[in-house]
């Protein structure tokens, strides 16, 4: 079955879930899967069939658990996150893979195309940058430019890597120590609907070309 939607009253809980505590959790587990992950991961199933690209979805891997391991996060963080989050890639590792993401939380959405870097994916970002096949890169940002407005992220450097100039006009770039493209919309009234696939499917295809390059050139 296809996503038929989510429950809206539940969607308008992640704004209180980083005061929860394990007992409220534990209470109201059920009733999140079945109006918010449950239909999460059919979301992302949906969205991704319809997108013309190899991409994979599972159920363990492409939504995120609303808890936090608190081992590995900062002092005070809460146990419970405030969103959804939904991911598909394409490639044999999702931690090493060009990867689409879809994040829900009670008012917005957002979207996101990108990949982690590891050494080696680095050096390929960086000669792919470099050369003539960057320029391609900045072409396709500035046409997302001109629709929305989108946040391009990823960690830096301080200084562009050599061999590279510290003037190369995709210098930006060059620095970076990971990458992704997003942007944020208000949640639309169709959310309980099916048609919130449509709307979600319509924006990240607006990636697609950023998942492309990725894909051709660093994998």
């Amino acid at each position: 079955m296809g996503f038929t939607g989510f429950d809206p009253a539940v969607v308008a809980l992640l704004v209180e879930l980083p005061d929860w505590d394990t007992d409220r959790y534990s209470a109201r587990k059920a009733e999140l899967a079945a109006g918010l992950t449950t239909p999460g991961l059919t979301l992302i199933q949906d969205v991704a069939g319809r997108l013309g690209a190899e991409l994979t979805v599972t159920r363990r891997s492409s939504v995120s658990p609303l808890h936090r391991d608190l081992r590995f996060a900062p002092e005070g963080s809460p146990r419970y996150k405030d969103h959804l989050l939904l991911t598909t890639w394409e490639g044999a590792d999702k931690r090493t893979s060009p990867t689409l993401w879809i994040r829900i939380d009670s008012e917005r959405a957002g979207f996101a195309s990108g990949i982690a870097f590891t050494p080696e994916i680095r050096d390929r970002w960086r000669s792919a940058v470099g050369s003539d096949d960057g320029a391609a890169l900045t072409a396709i940002l500035d046409q997302l430019r001109a629709a929305r407005e989108i946040e391009v992220a990823g960690d830096e450097v301080k200084r562009v890597p050599a061999p590279f100039d510290a003037e190369h006009p995709r210098a930006d770039l060059l620095r970076k120590t990971g990458f992704q493209v997003r942007f944020t919309e208000d949640l639309p009234g169709t959310i309980a609907d099916p048609s919130f696939a449509d709307w979600c499917a319509d924006r990240l295809e607006s990636l697609l070309p950023v998942h492309r390059w990725l894909t051709d050139h660093l994998t």
